[in-house]
């Protein structure tokens, strides 16, 4: 937000897949701001321009599309403290578009009319080093945005998305024991697609609450390939034979633990789903069994998802040990 509060253009980069878009609308939500999403692949110069009319008297004028770009006489939408106007697919726009963006972009201007104050203008596009389909700024357009490019992390992912969308367990865990997997694009790939936080959040959506067997590996293929499909469903069979939740509430201090590191991530993740201020002091007890790993995941979501329980006794306990790790 730096950017767009000194009045500057923020011009975000990333490789394929990794958020740009829903990243923007968050931000847009969080500072409620109505959403204006506009692929200027897709653009032809006459949007930012506006199209000729004749008055009565025979005088041309330019008339631009206020449902695009919202223009100082605008009245602000109900509810809303202005419009994010995000500009996706910014590289992949023909150069004559990206000439007719440039007063948009540095004068804040559609023709001759100004854009409403309370307009934000955020930038995106994916890398020219990718083999997606851009087309190279010019130095003027270059020289109107700041640059900015975008990596994944995973502990950002796990804290801002997973957690707080609610993500399957079975993916939480999988990504926490493999990291690596969460991002793994390179440009020169032969799959038909690849893992990335978009496809991802495919497979959130078509195992959530379901069961995942062999079969679904051949769908899954369809979105984080073939390899990372059979292993990931190979991985959720862990799921079917957990430790229970009544049998760690029993005795936290002594039930056994989970013996592989695929199932002490299966373990930690079912706990985290069953989080209650009845519950919380035996999980809590249980969870500081396992070593750091496991420990700054539950502790994690907990902070994510139960919120309210920060005064929590055992919270409190655990921050004396772990208040780096969690907020850092």
């Amino acid at each position: 937000m730096q950017v767009i509060e000194a009045g500057l253009v923020p011009y975000v980069q990333s490789s394929p897949g990794m958020g740009k878009s829903c990243i923007t609308r968050n931000v847009a939500d969080e500072f409620k701001l109505f959403m204006i999403d506009h692929r200027l692949s897709t653009s032809a110069p006459e949007d930012l321009s506006g199209l000729p009319r004749f008055n009565e008297k025979g005088e041309a004028h330019f008339s631009p599309f206020v449902d695009l770009f919202p223009l100082d006489d605008r009245t602000i939408p109900d509810g809303k403290q202005g419009w994010m106007l995000f500009l996706d697919e910014f590289n992949a726009a023909s150069k004559s578009v990206q000439a007719a963006a440039y007063k948009l972009i540095l004068d804040r201007m559609i023709g001759q009319r100004k854009l409403h104050p309370c307009v934000a203008i955020v930038a995106a596009g994916n890398m020219a080093t990718d083999r997606a389909i851009v087309n190279p700024l010019s130095t003027a357009m270059q020289s109107r945005l700041v640059h900015l490019e975008m990596v994944v992390s995973f502990d950002e992912w796990l804290a801002d998305v997973a957690l707080k969308e609610n993500y399957d367990n079975r993916i939480i865990a999988y990504l926490s024991m493999y990291h690596e997997r969460l991002m793994d694009f390179r440009p020169e790939h032969q799959e038909k697609t690849f893992c990335c936080p978009r496809t991802w959040e495919f497979v959130n959506r078509l195992i959530k609450d379901k069961t995942v067997d062999d079969e679904s590996a051949i769908l899954l293929a369809g979105t984080i390939t073939s390899g990372t499909a059979a292993d990931f469903t190979q991985f959720t069979k862990v799921f079917e034979d957990l430790i229970s939740l009544s049998e760690i509430l029993r005795d936290p201090l002594t039930c056994r633990m989970p013996d592989n590191a695929s199932s002490k991530w299966a373990v930690i993740t079912h706990m985290m789903s069953n989080i209650t201020e009845k519950n919380f002091a035996d999980l809590g007890v249980y969870a500081d069994r396992f070593t750091l790993d496991f420990r700054i995941l539950f502790y994690r979501s907990v902070l994510v998802r139960k919120p309210e329980l920060r005064m929590h006794s055992s919270f409190s306990k655990a921050m004396s040990t772990l208040s780096r790790y969690l907020h850092g």
